[in-house]
């Protein structure tokens, strides 16, 4: 390898950084050029183009709607994914790693699975109204399902001969299930946390769709009934962006929770 190949290394190394960070930046420009012709601000019926749409998020922004519609939207995501990860980790686990409970509660699991979870809200806003609970339970059962059946997956998993190795060292039950099989099994948990976040994403949407409270929901029905089809264009672009920031902000944790386990050691 001469000197040149060697300095040549680094080179092509930037330029393919760049290229792929250049690359998702020019197919969005591509898309919002298109959006921007392709929109028409005079009509109240179509499409609203990105500026006027920027415009009307600047507008929700300035005067303080959006930022108090997303706090009431967001009670309810917060609320539910917490709940949904409460519950749906400790039963994955649970049915993972007990294989007689996981043969008892998978018919459940599939057939929540099965169900469009839209199709519930009418029966949870029988039973709850139209509350905050309401919304809550929702955005709970569009999330709990991927991250419990994830984890039971994940659980299950888990190769056998590191339980036995394990066991072979005296390990007890409970030993094995936290120096083994949850380390091994991190990577399909959090790949059902990701999942679920945003699937509680959706829920909180339809929630607010559904079952009308003081949110972003209410917001897109006034503006859609006022025929203002940038605002409520605004108001999606929010939610699009909250769900970009959260699933940013989920895998960097998951990374950081891979690199504090990577750099651990046994005393």
């Amino acid at each position: 390898m001469t000197v040149a190949s060697v300095r040549s290394e680094p080179r092509r190394s930037s330029e393919g950084r760049a290229l792929r960070a250049g690359l998702p930046l020019a197919v969005l420009a591509a898309l919002l050029i298109v959006w921007q012709v392709s929109g028409d601000d005079a009509n109240r019926f179509g499409l609203p183009t990105f500026t006027g749409t920027m415009g009307a998020f600047m507008t929700l922004l300035v005067d303080g709607s959006l930022a108090n519609a997303l706090f009431v939207t967001n009670q309810a995501l917060v609320g539910g994914f917490a709940l949904a990860l409460a519950i749906g980790v400790p039963l994955g686990i649970v049915a993972g790693n007990w294989p007689g409970f996981g043969r008892l509660a998978w018919p459940y699991l599939v057939m929540l699975l099965a169900v469009p979870m839209i199709s519930i809200s009418p029966i949870i806003q029988i039973a709850f109204g139209l509350t905050l609970l309401a919304r809550i339970v929702i955005v709970f059962f569009f999330a709990f399902i991927y991250i419990a059946v994830n984890t039971m997956v994940g659980v299950r998993n888990v190769d056998q001969s590191l339980r036995e190795m394990g066991a072979s060292f005296g390990a007890s039950g409970w030993q094995q299930l936290r120096l083994i099989v949850l380390p091994a099994a991190r990577p399909a948990i959090m790949a059902g946390v990701r999942l679920g976040l945003g699937r509680a994403l959706i829920g909180m949407v339809v929630a607010e769709l559904t079952l009308v409270g003081g949110g972003i929901g209410s917001l897109i029905i006034e503006y859609r009934v006022l025929f203002q089809p940038a605002f409520v264009f605004a108001l999606i672009l929010a939610i699009l962006v909250e769900g970009v920031v959260l699933m940013a902000a989920a895998r960097r944790i998951e990374g950081w929770i891979a690199r504090g386990e990577g750099g651990a050691t046994v005393g």
